[in-house]
């Protein structure tokens, strides 16, 4: 049976088919013709996952969350509000789009190399706000909206653990 998923970024709103068929799971986007074959798979006990789709891996961090998920791909962390579809289900365009208390985590165990932002600092979306280093690799995490930082329960050389609070940045819209 074909279920039918509203997927909603700061950027885009998309109508997902998800089909579950022969111990496969397939999804394509609203209007395709295509069906990609997809599996998610955590790593151990952490956010840390492997996608693949269509048998090509994808490595990405999840945090999930009431209603949708923080995902982070290499550099780039992406905000995900998942619903079931309906007619007429559709929002418009950036209606609640990264309003109120955003929420950076860490995509990782490891160590702050550097906080690039202050409490009270105005932030661009994009813009880095943190370095952290895990597996002998520096990361950079940007902030996924503009806003002002809230809080930063971190300072450089701070141990922290996957899913800890690394900043949080209030916007406008909030």
């Amino acid at each position: 049976m074909v279920q039918k998923f509203l997927v909603h970024d700061d950027e885009e709103e998309v109508e997902l088919e998800l089909n579950q068929e022969g111990g496969r799971t397939l999804v394509r986007r609203k209007g395709e013709d295509h069906w990609r074959q997809v599996e998610l798979e955590q790593v151990g006990e952490s956010g840390l996952y492997v996608l693949m789709i269509d048998n090509r891996p994808t490595e990405l961090y999840l945090e999930r969350r009431r209603g949708g998920a923080e995902v982070v791909i290499g550099r780039h962390t992406f905000s995900y509000d998942v619903g079931p579809w309906r007619p007429g289900s559709s929002r418009p365009k950036n209606a609640g789009a990264a309003a109120g208390l955003v929420r950076i985590t860490a995509p990782m165990t490891g160590s702050i190399v550097e906080v690039r932002v202050s409490a009270g600092q105005f932030v661009a979306q994009g813009e880095v706000v943190l370095i952290i280093e895990s597996m002998k690799m520096n990361n950079e995490l940007r902030s996924p909206a503009a806003g002002t930082v809230e809080a930063i329960p971190v300072t450089a050389g701070t141990r922290v653990k996957a899913n800890d609070l690394l900043v949080a940045i209030r916007t406008a819209q909030g």
